[in-house]
């Protein structure tokens, strides 16, 4: 039995992309707060954040992963585009979970958290690639 791609007509994988994008997008803004106001509330947002992001990124994966082998099946011509524009986003999936990890392992201080944030930041202009490439899939090749 196959997975489904699609649910009421419309693709899974698009429309899970979105919850990680806008959370992990939104983390590094978390990290600057809490640098700036020593607030542990919004190191304590920019982790929630960052957990929540993960999940939904896992599902996003896994959808991602069924499109990508559609694709290859199908013999379509994006095949090597949607392979950069998965690595890119495993790999902030990735490094977005080990942060977790590290973090659930460390003791809270400034210094963890200006760490968490040049490790943001460069996920996320990962993440934006990515991004980019999954909406040249979508539709940068769509010819009306």
């Amino acid at each position: 039995m196959r997975w489904p791609r699609h649910v009421l007509g419309l693709p899974l994988h698009p429309m899970l992309v979105h919850f990680p994008l806008v959370l992990w997008l939104g983390v590094p803004f978390f990290d600057g707060l809490a640098l700036w106001r020593g607030a542990s509330t919004w190191w304590g947002i920019a982790l929630g954040a960052t957990a929540v992001g993960a999940a939904f990124g896992l599902f996003a994966l896994i959808t991602g992963l069924m499109e990508y082998i559609h694709l290859s099946e199908t013999g379509n011509n994006d095949v090597r585009l949607a392979a950069r524009h998965g690595v890119r986003t495993t790999l902030v999936w990735c490094v977005m979970s080990l942060k977790l990890l590290v973090v659930s392992l460390s003791e809270s201080g400034s210094g963890l958290i200006l760490m968490c944030l040049v490790i943001d930041v460069s996920a996320c202009g990962l993440l934006l690639q990515g991004a980019f490439l999954g909406t040249e899939i979508t539709y940068g090749r769509y010819k009306p």
